[in-house]
C-alpha cells in the first residue's frame, strides 16, 4: 500500500466515526495490518491524521 491508500483510510475514519474515542480504537485496530503491509508505514502520522485535533 501506498501513502494514498493510508491517506484514504485515515480520511474515512475522520470523516464517518464522530466519537474521538471510537476514531481512536478504531484505527489502532488496524495499526499491525497496516504496518504489516509496508515496513515504512508512520503509525503515529496514521494516528494523528486519522483521530484528528
Amino acid at each position: 500500500m501506498s501513502r494514498k491508500h493510508y491517506k484514504a483510510i485515515a480520511e474515512a475514519i475522520r470523516e464517518n466515526i464522530h466519537i474521538k474515542s471510537q476514531r481512536e480504537e478504531v484505527a489502532k485496530a488496524l495499526l499491525k495490518a497496516l504496518k504489516d503491509s509496508n515496513p515504512r508505514f508512520d503509525a503515529t502520522r496514521f494516528l494523528h491524521a486519522a483521530i484528528g485535533e
